[in-house]
C-alpha cells in the first residue's frame, strides 16, 4: 500500500528512481495539489548551493496503521523516518521528520520542500500575480534569504491559485531554546525561478548579515550560511535532527484562503494563550508592576510627570509629552522641549491615556494638562488647511515647527498620513472625552477636509507629501499609496459626525481605491514600508516570491476606516470587507513565546516584511481597533487578541519593541509617546470597558485583562459561575468584571464560590465591581 486517506485528503507515495509523496485535495474530483520535490527531506551538506545527498536515497519500508503512515528511507549516510497523519480536527495532513547521521555529516540544511502544482498566471502587474495569493513574513532580497525561526510571528507560509489553497505551518508547541539552539529552524518559498512554485520548511542554518546599529543597509537580512563546516550542524554518527510541520490544504474563495489560516492559527496556537498565567505581564526591568495600579505609578505618575512641560501661547497654555527628540538636525538645540503629532510618537494617544488616568484618579492636573496637549495642536500654524505635526521649542522660546518627520519623511513637505491621524483623533477627542470642545475641533479639521476632497486624484487616491503651495511633492507616493487609507479614516468619521456628503463620498472613493488597487496584491506602502529602519527604494519588489514590500502601519488604519465605514453603512458585505482587512493584519500578530527571546511575545504585533522587530507598541493601537472588532462581530477571537495585544506591550517597556534584528540585542527607548504612553492609553482604553477581566456569556468564555487568569466559565438556569486566578492583586483591593450578555440569559454572578451580583440581567451596571 503506497497511500493513505483522511477525510478530505489522500497521501500517496512512490519510488520510481527518486521517492517522492503527492497530496491530494479531494473535493468534487481528486486534484493533486502538493508535491516533495526533487526529493523529501532534503539534505544539504558542508558544500555550497544545494548539493543534496539523496542520490543513492532508497525506500526501505512503508507501514501504514490507522490512517498513518511511517517510512524510512536508506542513505549510505543517513537514515530518514517519515511519518504522516492526520489530525484529530481534519485540517491538513501532519508530518514528522527524523533524520538520523550513520557517520559525521557537516548540515547546512533538512527541509522539506514543496511543489505548489498549479500553473502560473503570465499577466503579471500591480493588481495580478503570478499566483493570485502568496504570503510570508519575510520577503527577499537575495535567492538565499529565507524566513528565520526569529520570524515566526504568525508561523505559516501561504499560496492559492484561483481557489486551491496550500499553506505550511510549523508545529511550535515543544520547541525549545535548547532545540533552536541546535536545530535552527527556518521556513523558505519560492515563487517564479522554478518549474512551480514551492515553500519549504525545516532546520535551516543562517547568517545575520546585520551590523549592530539599527537603520543600516542589511540589518534585516538573515540568509543561508556560506561558510563552509563552521557554518553548519555537525552531526555525529547516530544523532538526529527532526521537526514537525502540517500541511494545510482547501478550496477557498479566491483570494481569501488567508482567513481560514488565520482561523486555524489562532485556534492552534492563539486560543490557550490568553488564559495561560505564563503569558501575563512579568517585566524584569519593572519587577515590581504586576498590575494596571502599579504601572500607572511608574508610568503615568513618575514618566509622565518629569517629561510633561507647558508654556503660554497666545494667552492659551499649551503643553505636550516630549519626545526627547531634541539636538537632532532639524533643531538647533537641545532643550527636551518637543511635540509630536505624528503617526509614531503622538500626544494624542497618550494626551487620551492621561485624560482617562485623570478622570479615573481624580487629578485634575492631568485632566487639565491632557486639554493643555489638545491645545498645542489647535494653536499649530496652517497652511490652505494643512498643518505641521512637530514642533520644537528653541532655547530662546522660538517654536521650530517641522511639516513632517525628517527622519522618515521630508521634513518641509506637508504629510497626508500623519495629518489624517491626528485629525481623526481630535475628532475622537471631541466626542469622547471633551465634548464641551467639538467646535474648536472641527473648526480646525475643517479646512483639512475641504483640502483633501481638493487633493484626491480621479481614482481616488489622496497623494501623501505636498509642498506648502498645495501640490503634489513626491511622484512616488502621488498616484498610488495606501496611505489613502488613514484619510479615509478621518473623512469618514468627519463627514459622519457632521453629516458633510461630500466629504463621506470622498471617503468612500479613499476607501476603494485601497479595496481596488491595495488588496489585490497588498501593496500596503506607506512611508514606514521605504523611509524607516529598512530603508528601501520605492521600486523595491520581491521578484522571486512575488511580493511587494508592505508595512502594517497603514494597514492598522485601513482596518480602522473599514470599520468606520461599516458602522456608518451598517451593511454586512462592509463588515465582510472590514473583517478581510482585519484578518490580514493578524497576520502580523505574534501567537507563541520565542523560547530565545527575554520577553513573553506572544500577542504582540511586528512592523513589516522587511524587518525583524518583535511586540512593537503599535500593539495598544491594535489592541483598541479589535477590541471594536469584537462589539462588532460578536466573535470572541478579536476579544482575545485584543487583551493578549494589550498585555504584551507591558513587556517591552520602557523600549518602543524587542529584538530589531530579530534576535536580542538591540532595543531602544524612543520616549513616553512611542512606548509606555501608547501601551497605558490602550490599557486605559479597555480597563474602562473590560475591568479587571472578561466575561462573554454567549461563548461561556473568560478572559483575564488585568494581570489575572480566568481558569473556568459555566452558565447553567442563569447561574455564571467564574473561577479566576486573582493571586497579583492585593487582598481587599477593588476589581471590576465586565459582562457581555447579549442573550440576557444572566441572573446571578459568582465568582470563585462568592455571588458578586444578582437580579434580572438589566440591573446589572456596566461593570460588576468586587474585592479580591
Amino acid at each position: 500500500m503506497n497511500e493513505i486517506n483522511g477525510g478530505s485528503f489522500r497521501v500517496s507515495w512512490k519510488e520510481d528512481g527518486v521517492y517522492q509523496e503527492t497530496l491530494y485535495l479531494l473535493d468534487e474530483e481528486e486534484i493533486p495539489v502538493l508535491r516533495s520535490c526533487p526529493y523529501a527531506s532534503v539534505f544539504s551538506d558542508s558544500r555550497m548551493y544545494y548539493p543534496y545527498l539523496q542520490e543513492g536515497t532508497k525506500l526501505v519500508s512503508a507501514a501504514v496503521t490507522n490512517q498513518a503512515a511511517e517510512i524510512r528511507l536508506e542513505h549510505p549516510d543517513y537514515t530518514v523516518t517519515r511519518r504522516i497523519s492526520f489530525p484529530e480536527s481534519g485540517e491538513g495532513v501532519n508530518f514528522q521528520v527524523c533524520c538520523t547521521a550513520k557517520k559525521e555529516l557537516f548540515c547546512r540544511s533538512l527541509e522539506d520542500k514543496w511543489s505548489f502544482l498549479v500553473p502560473r498566471k503570465k499577466d503579471e502587474g500591480p493588481l495580478n500575480g503570478p499566483l493570485d495569493f502568496v504570503w510570508s513574513q519575510r520577503i527577499k532580497s537575495f535567492p538565499s534569504t529565507f524566513v528565520s525561526h526569529y520570524n515566526f510571528r504568525s508561523p505559516i507560509v501561504m499560496m492559492q491559485q484561483d481557489e486551491l489553497f496550500a499553506g505550511l505551518v510549523p508545529a511550535l508547541e515543544k520547541v525549545t531554546a535548547q532545540f533552536l539552539e541546535e536545530t535552527p529552524l527556518g521556513m523558505d518559498l519560492d515563487v517564479t525561478r522554478e518549474s512551480y512554485p514551492w515553500m519549504s520548511y525545516g532546520m535551516i542554518v543562517g547568517d545575520r548579515l546585520s551590523p549592530d546599529l539599527p537603520c543600516m543597509p542589511g540589518h534585516s537580512q538573515i540568509v543561508r550560511t556560506v561558510s563552509g563546516e563552521q557554518g553548519c550542524r555537525r552531526l555525529l554518527a547516530g544523532e538526529s535532527i527532526s521537526y514537525s510541520y502540517t500541511l494545510l490544504l482547501s478550496r477557498q474563495e479566491p483570494r481569501q484562503g488567508y482567513r481560514s489560516a488565520v482561523r486555524y492559527l489562532w485556534k492552534r496556537y492563539g486560543e490557550n494563550g490568553v488564559n495561560l498565567a505564563e503569558n501575563l505581564n512579568d517585566n524584569p526591568r519593572y519587577p515590581e508592576n504586576r498590575t494596571l495600579e502599579a504601572w500607572r505609578k511608574s508610568i503615568w505618575a513618575e514618566k509622565a510627570e518629569e517629561d510633561y512641560f507647558s508654556l503660554e501661547k497666545e494667552g492659551v497654555t499649551v503643553g505636550g509629552l516630549t519626545g526627547r527628540r531634541q539636538g537632532e538636525w532639524f533643531s538647533r538645540t537641545d532643550t527636551k522641549k518637543d511635540v509630536w503629532f505624528g503617526c509614531w510618537l503622538q500626544e494624542l494617544v497618550t494626551g487620551y491615556g492621561l485624560a482617562l488616568y485623570g478622570r479615573r484618579s481624580g487629578q485634575e492636573i492631568w485632566k487639565k494638562r491632557a486639554q493643555e496637549m489638545l491645545n498645542y495642536i489647535l494653536k499649530a500654524p496652517r497652511t490652505k488647511g494643512m498643518f505641521p505635526v512637530i514642533c520644537y521649542v528653541e532655547k530662546d522660546g522660538s517654536e521650530n515647527w517641522q511639516n513632517d518627520d525628517g527622519w522618515a519623511g521630508y521634513q518641509r513637505e506637508f504629510h497626508t498620513m500623519p495629518m489624517s491621524w491626528t485629525a481623526w483623533l481630535m475628532l475622537r477627542w471631541g466626542k469622547e472625552l471633551c465634548p464641551e470642545r467639538q467646535k474648536e475641533i472641527l473648526d480646525f479639521c475643517r479646512p483639512y477636509a475641504d483640502f483633501l476632497q481638493k487633493a484626491q486624484n480621479p481614482n481616488g487616491c489622496i497623494p501623501s507629501w505636498f509642498s506648502p503651495d498645495g501640490i503634489p511633492s513626491r511622484a512616488q507616493f502621488r498616484d498610488f499609496n495606501a496611505e489613502t487609507a488613514s484619510s479615509a479614516l478621518f473623512l469618514l468619521e468627519y463627514g459622519d459626525m457632521v453629516q458633510d456628503a461630500a466629504a463621506l463620498a470622498c471617503g468612500r472613493r479613499a476607501l476603494s481605491f485601497v479595496t481596488d488597487q491595495v488588496l489585490p496584491r497588498n501593496r500596503w506602502y506607506d512611508f514606514e514600508t521605504f523611509l524607516s529602519c529598512s530603508k528601501k527604494s520605492f521600486g523595491f519588489y520581491d521578484s522571486i516570491t512575488a511580493q511587494y514590500p508592505q508595512c502594517n502601519l497603514s494597514a492598522i488604519h485601513a482596518a480602522a476606516a473599514y470599520l468606520v465605514h461599516y458602522r456608518i453603512t451598517q451593511r454586512p458585505e462592509d463588515l465582510e470587507q472590514a473583517e478581510a482587512v482585519l484578518d490580514y493584519l493578524l497576520l502580523t500578530q505574534q501567537l507563541w513565546n520565542h523560547p530565545l527571546m527575554h520577553i513573553k511575545a506572544f500577542g504582540g504585533f511586528t512592523v513589516q516584511n522587511t524587518d525583524h522587530e518583535w511586540s512593537d507598541v503599535r500593539e495598544g493601537i491594535c489592541a483598541v481597533i479589535l477590541y471594536h472588532y469584537y462589539l462588532a462581530t460578536g466573535r470572541t477571537e478579536y476579544l482575545e487578541r485584543s487583551i493578549a495585544a494589550a498585555r504584551s506591550g507591558f513587556e517591552v517597556l520602557p523600549f518602543e519593541n524587542w529584538a530589531h534584528c530579530g534576535y536580542e540585542g538591540l532595543q531602544y527607548d524612543s520616549s513616553l509617546l512611542w512606548g509606555g504612553g501608547v501601551v497605558m492609553a490602550a490599557a486605559e482604553y479597555l480597563n474602562d470597558r473590560l475591568g479587571t477581566m472578561a466575561i462573554d456569556a454567549d461563548a461561556i468564555k473568560g478572559f483575564g485583562v488585568d494581570n489575572c487568569v480566568v481558569t473556568g466559565v459555566t452558565l447553567s438556569g442563569g447561574v455564571l459561575s467564574v473561577t479566576a486566578d486573582l493571586s497579583r492583586h492585593p487582598q481587599g483591593s477593588p476589581l471590576t468584571m465586565s459582562l457581555f450578555d447579549v442573550g440576557k440569559r444572566v441572573r446571578r454572578v459568582i465568582l470563585n464560590g462568592e455571588e458578586i451580583a444578582a437580579g434580572p440581567w438589566q440591573t446589572f451596571p456596566e461593570k460588576l465591581s468586587f474585592q479580591n
